[in-house]
C-alpha cells in the first residue's frame, strides 16, 4: 500500500499544473476537445499530460498485454476528469482518499471501500485532488467478466436477471457499486491481484483469473445487500431491493405480491413500481419465469410425474400448468421432458 500512496513523476506533473493553473473538474467533467484545447493553449511544460490514450474511446488491445485478460491501472491523481469510454468492464477500487466519478448525467463519490463495477461503452469520468488517494482500476474484458463475475450467480435465478439487467440494459447508467467499507480480505485480494500483475512469472494470466475469481467470491459472498442500484429511480428507492429479491427468490411458489408488499411494508403499487423498475418485468410476469425455470429443471432432471411438478411448481391446476408451460416453452411438460432427455 505505501507503495501506491507514491506520487507518480507524471501525477506530480498533473499537480503542478493543477497548483498553477486552478483547473479543478469536481463539480463538471470536461471533454476530449476542450481539453485538448486547455492544454494546447497552455505552457507547453505540461502539454505532454494530454495522452490521446488516456481518453476518448478505448479499445481493449491497447490496455491489455498480449494473451491476457486482466490488466491493472493506478489512476492518475489531479488528473482532470475527463469524459471517455471503453470496451472493457473497469472495475474500480478506492483504497484511500476520495474520488468524483461522472456517469451520465450522475456525480456520484466514491469513498474506501467502494467496488465500482463499470460496464463497457458507458461515458464516464474519474477526478480525485488529494495526495493520499488510491483508486485502482482492474479492467476486464467483456468475456472474462461474464465468467468470473455472472457465472457465480445462479443461472435463472432472479438475481442473475437483476445484475445482468443492471450492466448491460439499465435505463439510467450500467454500473454497480459495492459499499464494501473495511472489508480486509477484499483489500488482501485486490493486492494480490496488483502484485501479480507488476510480476512476471510462469501461469501469471491464470493466476490473475484465480485472483479474480475468488475475488468476485468474496464481493458477493460479504456484500450481495451492500450494492447501490442505478437503475432505481429516487422516488422508488429501497434499501432493501436485494432482500426483495431474495425473498422472491426463496419463496416465488407460493408467494403473492400483497404478502410482498406487506412484509416490507410497501403498499401493493409501490411494491409493483420498485419490482418492474429494478427487473424489467412485473410482479407476474418474475414468478411466472421462475416457476416455469423451476419446472423445467425438474422435468429434465428428475422422473416426477407433471402433475408432482406443477404442484411443485405453484400450481394447482395441472391443466392450466401445461397451458402456461406450452405458452413459455412452445413446447408441452412430457415434449420439453422428451427432447431434453434424447438430447443428453
Amino acid at each position: 500500500m505505501e507503495e501506491l500512496l507514491k506520487m507518480r513523476k507524471i501525477e506530480q506533473d498533473y499537480k503542478n499544473y493543477y497548483m498553477e493553473s486552478g483547473l479543478r473538474t469536481e463539480e463538471q467533467a470536461i471533454s476530449i476537445t476542450e481539453l485538448r484545447k486547455i492544454f494546447a493553449e497552455g505552457s507547453a511544460r505540461y502539454r505532454h499530460l494530454f495522452r490521446e490514450d488516456f481518453f476518448g474511446s478505448l479499445m481493449e488491445d491497447a490496455f491489455f498485454p498480449k494473451k491476457q485478460d486482466i490488466s491493472v491501472i493506478q489512476h492518475f491523481r489531479y488528473m482532470p476528469a475527463t469524459f471517455h469510454q471503453h470496451d472493457f468492464f473497469e472495475l474500480a477500487c478506492v483504497l484511500s482518499g476520495s474520488f468524483t466519478n461522472f456517469i451520465e448525467n450522475q456525480k456520484i463519490r466514491l469513498y474506501p471501500g467502494d467496488i465500482f463495477i463499470l460496464s463497457p461503452h458507458t461515458r464516464h469520468a474519474v477526478c480525485a485532488y488529494q495526495d493520499d488517494a488510491v483508486m485502482v482500476n482492474i479492467l476486464i474484458r467483456s468475456s472474462t467478466f461474464e465468467q468470473h463475475f455472472l457465472k457465480i450467480l445462479p443461472d435463472n435465478g432472479l438475481l442473475y436477471d437483476f445484475f445482468v439487467r443492471t450492466l448491460y440494459d439499465s435505463p439510467n447508467a450500467p454500473y454497480l457499486l459495492f459499499k464494501t467499507g473495511k472489508d480486509s480480505a477484499l483489500s488482501s485480494y485486490i493486492l494480490q491481484i496488483i502484485r501479480e500483475f507488476q510480476r512476471n512469472r510462469r501461469y501469471k494470466s491464470t493466476m490473475l483469473s484465480s485472483l479474480l475469481a475468488i475475488f468476485f467470491v468474496t464481493l458477493l459472498r460479504n456484500h450481495e445487500k451492500d450494492v447501490v442500484v442505478p437503475s432505481i429511480k429516487p422516488a422508488v428507492m429501497s434499501e432493501n431491493v436485494i432482500f426483495i429479491l431474495q425473498y422472491m427468490q426463496k419463496h416465488f411458489t407460493t408467494i403473492t405480491l400483497s404478502h410482498l408488499a406487506e412484509f416490507f411494508n410497501y403498499s401493493d403499487r409501490q411494491m409493483q413500481r420498485i419490482i418492474k423498475t429494478v427487473t424489467g418485468l412485473s410482479f407476474s410476469e418474475n414468478i411466472k419465469k421462475m416457476r416455469m425455470n423451476y419446472a423445467a429443471e425438474l422435468l429434465s432432471k428428475t422422473d416426477l410425474t407433471v402433475q408432482e411438478i406443477a404442484e411443485m411448481s405453484g400450481y394447482c391446476d395441472v391443466r392450466s400448468f401445461r397451458q402456461l408451460f406450452k405458452s413459455f416453452y412452445g413446447r408441452t411438460p412430457q415434449q420439453y421432458r422428451e427432447q431434453e432427455k434424447s438430447a443428453l
